[in-house]
């Protein structure tokens, strides 16, 4: 797989050059660098670091671990003119064009077009649709045995559950702005004088989409901007429309899960069927993530925060699958676990579910070990 990575982005990139080299410019390492840092660095675009790994896989076998003094080759970024009184030769590669930002890049269609098995663990598949009946989509909160306890053999296991995916927070890349359907505009009831929105609270929503009476509504405010990356986007509550009127919805909120207020957009909820008794299945050569922020700006990273992924449910991901950090001396060390609760085309949103230490950082890289079936 290696020798086929390298071959095909000989192929794709420019020309190679009398030395053997591909085009571009090398970069020595220094301590604290990584892959994320260097794609930012060259390209402006910290999404591009498998360009860079895959011009090194006989120098960098781990995409985590890189270090002092290795030389990398950093292909399509501009050699640096010499400097005057510099010897000739140091310029002999000439000037290369550099990447720009957001150009198209050959790795992420690598892995959903035409490529062989060994580099693409799973294959493509459509969501599954949500159930008609309502009531399934909230069914684990709802359900009630023996005066309020479900007993727990009667409960059955959800790996994920609706909520978890319906307050996950998600990422849009830089330029892009989240899809919305509608903005909440006030209260319904003229008695509501309260500032902020809670449960059961009746609320406005200016929507020009058709809505139908039943239909769940997702809540959501724009939260921060990760420079270089994209904007973080908070899910606030879900909100049941209650009637239709002219160019707006009434609607009741059903959760609560951050701070709503008037202004929240509001979008359709994700599509997104609980799958009762199905656990995700071990699987080998899985594809490699990294870690491209955090949904919050905390310093320590803990269990139930949430890392946004470079790849989405283009690349095949589907929610609840694990992706696993492994130790830096032994490959089978498993130091931390994260699970996937939430999915764009690109970017996948991933809660952490176990770690030996503070390991997840941005610019780290994951690799898929359960897949979904």
């Amino acid at each position: 797989m290696g020798r086929w990575a390298a071959a095909l982005v000989a192929l794709l990139i420019l020309p190679i050059s009398a030395h053997g080299q591909e085009s571009g410019r090398t970069h020595t390492v220094v301590d604290d660098d990584t892959l994320w840092d260097l794609a930012q660095r060259y390209f402006s675009d910290p999404f591009q670091w498998r360009t860079i790994w895959n011009a090194n896989r006989g120098v960098v076998e781990d995409p985590n671990w890189i270090y002092p003094d290795e030389v990398l080759t950093i292909p399509g970024a501009p050699v640096d003119r010499p400097a005057a009184g510099q010897p000739a030769d140091m310029a002999a590669q000439g000037p290369i064009s550099p990447i720009e930002p957001g150009g198209q890049q050959p790795q992420r269609q690598e892995m959903v077009q035409g490529v062989p098995e060994d580099l693409v663990p799973f294959g493509l598949r459509q969501a599954r649709p949500v159930a008609d009946d309502d009531r399934t989509v909230f069914y684990e909160r709802e359900a009630r045995v023996q005066g309020g306890v479900m007993a727990a053999a009667q409960r059955e296991y959800v790996p994920v559950s609706a909520d978890l995916v319906y307050s996950a927070p998600w990422m849009v890349r830089v330029g892009e702005e989240p899809a919305a359907s509608g903005q909440v505009t006030g209260f319904a009831r003229e008695t509501d004088k309260h500032t902020t929105i809670r449960s059961y609270d009746r609320i406005r929503i200016a929507m020009d989409a058709p809505a139908r009476v039943g239909a769940h509504l997702q809540l959501f405010r724009i939260e921060r901007t990760v420079e270089g990356v994209g904007r973080v986007v908070v899910p606030t509550g879900v909100a049941r429309v209650e009637a239709l009127g002219d160019g707006e919805v009434v609607a009741t909120v059903t959760k609560e899960y951050d701070f709503m207020e008037v202004g929240n957009h509001v979008r359709p909820l994700p599509d997104f069927t609980p799958r009762a008794g199905v656990y995700a299945e071990e699987v080998s050569g899985g594809a490699e993530a990294m870690i491209m922020a955090f949904a919050g700006d905390h310093v320590l990273t803990d269990i139930g925060h949430v890392a946004f992924l470079d790849l989405g449910r283009a690349d095949g991901l589907s929610i609840g699958d694990e992706f696993v950090l492994y130790g830096r001396v032994l490959t089978t060390d498993k130091e931390g676990t994260l699970q996937v609760v939430g999915l764009t085309d690109t970017m996948a949103s991933a809660r952490v579910v176990g770690m030996a230490d503070n390991v997840f950082r941005q610019g780290s890289v994951v690799r898929l070990s359960k897949k979904m079936r």
